[in-house]
C-alpha cells in the first residue's frame, strides 16, 4: 500500500523528506504502508520505500509538539529525493505527475498509483 501526501505547505520549513514523513492523520490503515509519496503542485517530489509507521512522539519525531499527538511519522526506508537523481534504483515515478491529487492525503495500491501517473 502507499500513501500519497501533499507536502506543498511544509517543504520550506523542514525540506523534502521531513514534510514527507511528517506527522499524519492516518488511522490503523497507516500500519500497511510500505512507501510514502511526497507530492508538491502535483509532482512527485520525494518517495520513502520500505518504511514503517509510527505514533508520533519527541523520541522519534524531531519536530513533534502538542498539535501532532496521535498522528503517524514514518520511520525508517529509503528516501529518493530529487538530489538523489543519479543514485541507482531511483525510482522511475520520480518527477511525474499525479492526476486527481488532493490536498489530503490518500491511500493507492501500486497498480493505482501507476494508473493515476502522467
Amino acid at each position: 500500500m502507499n500513501l500519497i501526501v501533499n507536502v506543498h505547505k511544509g517543504v520550506r520549513k523542514v525540506g523534502f523528506e521531513m514534510a514527507t514523513r511528517q506527522a499524519w492523520k492516518c488511522g490503523m490503515k497507516a500500519n500497511l504502508v510500505n512507501c510514502v509519496v511526497g507530492i508538491a503542485k502535483g509532482k512527485v517530489v520525494c518517495v520513502i520505500e520500505g518504511c514503517r509507521a509510527e505514533l508520533s512522539t519527541p523520541l522519534n519525531n524531531p519536530l513533534h509538539d502538542d498539535s501532532k499527538q496521535g498522528r503517524y511519522i514514518f520511520i525508517g526506508g529509503v528516501c529518493w529525493e530529487p538530489n538523489s537523481l543519479l543514485a541507482p534504483g531511483f525510482p522511475e515515478l520520480m518527477f511525474m505527475h499525479l492526476r486527481n491529487a488532493t490536498s489530503k492525503h490518500k491511500y493507492m495500491t501500486d497498480d493505482e498509483l501507476i494508473l493515476n501517473l502522467a
